[in-house]
């Protein structure tokens, strides 16, 4: 992926009507009312790239193709391999939605096509917006018009070591970190 523009990453950055008071309610709330389990919520900070998203989305696939998910879902996965942990208590702290917040990241992790060698991005078509929208409404949600942007907060949030210089690349330190998640 790198060089090449990715395809725009089905995340919608939504803003609550009030700071989070109790992460699993609100969690409880999108489990509810999700039409499946490729929706989640991510912490506002988590979400850095499209690039970040497709490697963690290749990565999740070639977990569930290979068997070898540490969660029992695909979305606990995600937020596992976007957190770089194998527990999934830390995933939730590094990775999920936290008391106090007021936004977040609305992700549906896309479908893939079958176990081939020639992997393709699929392009976003705009066929989840209408679930999107309706899950910010029982998330007391709206929209945000921003895309996700790797900043430091980023790096402190998911504990990611890093030096401060002017060429930190944090795009790069995020990608290691998914694609060494499960180096023993």
């Amino acid at each position: 992926m790198d060089g090449a523009t990715p395809p725009w990453f089905p995340a919608w950055c939504i803003q609550f009507s009030e700071p989070i008071s109790d992460p699993r309610l609100t969690a409880a709330m999108l489990l509810e009312n999700r039409n499946d389990n490729r929706w989640l919520l991510l912490g506002y900070p988590t979400a850095a790239s499209e690039r970040q998203l497709w490697a963690t989305w290749l990565a999740l696939r070639e977990r569930v193709f290979t068997e070898k998910m540490v969660s029992n879902s695909l979305d606990g996965e995600f937020l596992r391999l976007i957190a770089g942990t194998h527990q999934m208590s830390v995933a939730f702290k590094r990775a999920g939605i936290q008391t106090g917040e007021d936004k977040a990241w609305l992700v549906r992790i896309p479908e893939w096509e079958s176990d081939s060698e020639d992997i393709k991005l699929p392009y976003y078509d705009g066929k989840h917006d209408d679930n999107a929208f309706e899950l910010m409404s029982w998330l007391e949600a709206e929209l945000l018009p921003q895309r996700p942007i790797p900043t430091t907060n980023t790096l402190d949030r998911l504990e990611i070591e890093y030096e401060q210089n002017e060429s930190l690349d944090i795009e790069r330190l995020l990608l290691t970190n998914t694609a060494t998640v499960d180096i023993d």
